[in-house]
């Protein structure tokens, strides 16, 4: 049998959250590729974005102290990346996907600066 990992929720939800989000992210542009004029260059922040947010995950799973600072610029990067997305967007849909991503990436950073995840990643007691 394989051991589970030992963490708190929030530091799970956290890590599914990165993951997720950016994965949400990929599956926009998927379906923005369909639109005339478009390439491959579509792909290239939501890919960053699930690259940098994987980076982060490991290093909330292998206790990285830096981490979770790391993981406060991934969030605000792509929660302001997302704002900025969802005033200039055109199509109606995109500007809710773009809203849901950046309440996902704000959570995200409120959760990182939880007690959980610092007694995760730090060892501090209450």
């Amino acid at each position: 049998m394989t051991d589970k990992w030992k963490a708190s929720t929030e530091v799970k939800v956290v890590c599914a959250l990165l993951l997720g989000l950016g994965l949400a992210y990929v599956g926009m542009a998927a379906v923005l590729m369909f639109a005339p004029y478009s390439s491959a260059r579509t792909f290239l922040l939501p890919g960053t974005s699930v690259v940098l947010g994987g980076l982060v995950v490991a290093g909330l799973v292998l206790k990285m102290r830096s981490a979770r600072f790391a993981g406060f610029g991934v969030s605000f990067l792509f929660a302001l990346l997302h704002a900025l997305s969802m005033l200039a967007a055109e199509l109606f849909w995109v500007k809710i996907v773009s809203g849901i991503l950046f309440a996902g990436y704000i959570y995200t950073a409120v959760l990182l600066n939880s007690m959980p995840v610092k007694r995760h990643l730090l060892g501090v007691q209450e």
